[in-house]
């Protein structure tokens, strides 16, 4: 004999396979949603630039000539980089694993190594750290993160002209200055 259905039960069936399939439709967002939230991609720890020509093993080769700690991780949504190799300018924001006395101590250190030269520092809550390497300036500033070790941001720039050096800055009209080889008058 046939097995006949009734509306109830109909009704009923379709009534709990929404809830499941939802349910489950809800589980797989969340999980999806929980790994698009991590923008950071893990930096290889930086060694000490090699001899040119000489090929070592791979490190974070856009960033030959400044320090990355080990472990430490890139917030692509915070950093703008521009070139590369030892001629990149723009900022670059890490999560490192040690804290900010550590991290502060590492930089302190490793960047003399890399050939730039200390201007000053200030060592607080927020410490922060600048150095000269020929014709660019970078800027480190370090502070502590919420549950533990420090971010690291790294400003490198073009270093700018001061007035009454061999170049002297005059203005001209518009929105920029210019720099020129003749003293000023």
């Amino acid at each position: 004999m046939p097995v006949r259905h009734t509306n109830t039960d109909i009704n009923y069936a379709a009534h709990s396979a929404v809830p499941r399939t939802f349910l489950g439709a809800l589980l797989i967002l969340a999980a999806l949603g929980g790994t698009a939230c991590d923008r950071t991609t893990r930096l290889a720890e930086s060694t000490r630039p090699v001899e040119a020509g000489v090929m070592n093993e791979p490190n974070f080769a856009q960033f030959s000539d400044v320090p990355v700690p080990a472990g430490a991780d890139m917030d692509l949504e915070r950093s703008l980089v521009l070139g590369e190799q030892d001629a990149w300018i723009g900022r670059l924001v890490m999560a490192v694993g040690t804290n900010p006395g550590k991290t502060f101590d590492f930089y302190f250190g490793e960047m003399p190594r890399f050939g730039w030269f200390p201007v000053t520092t200030v060592r607080a809550e927020t410490s922060v750290l600048t150095f000269a390497r020929g014709s660019r300036i970078a800027t480190i500033q370090v502070w502590g993160r919420t549950l533990s070790g420090s971010t690291v941001s790294m400003t490198v720039s073009p270093k700018g002209q001061i007035p009454g050096t061999a170049k002297t800055a005059t203005r001209r009209r518009g929105n920029f200055d210019s720099v020129t080889n003749s003293p000023l008058r």
